[in-house]
């Protein structure tokens, strides 16, 4: 088991090939808030509460600006 979790924390891509198209839309259902596809492509979850939450702050941010 420790040599499975070192071969896939060894480099990026391989902790990437793991992630499944699958594991992409269950983690974009659960609110993650960045997801990182499996070409290493990071997109921002805009369904997140969170995320919606951050965008807000800015834009009130740099309305009193």
């Amino acid at each position: 088991m420790h040599h499975f979790f070192m071969s896939i924390f060894s480099s990026p891509e391989s902790l990437l090939q793991v992630i499944s198209h699958q594991e992409i839309i269950e983690a974009l259902e659960d609110g993650d808030r960045i997801i990182i596809d499996q070409d290493g492509y990071a997109s921002v979850n805009f369904k997140s509460k969170e995320v919606r939450q951050d965008f807000l702050r800015h834009v009130n941010a740099l309305k009193r600006a």
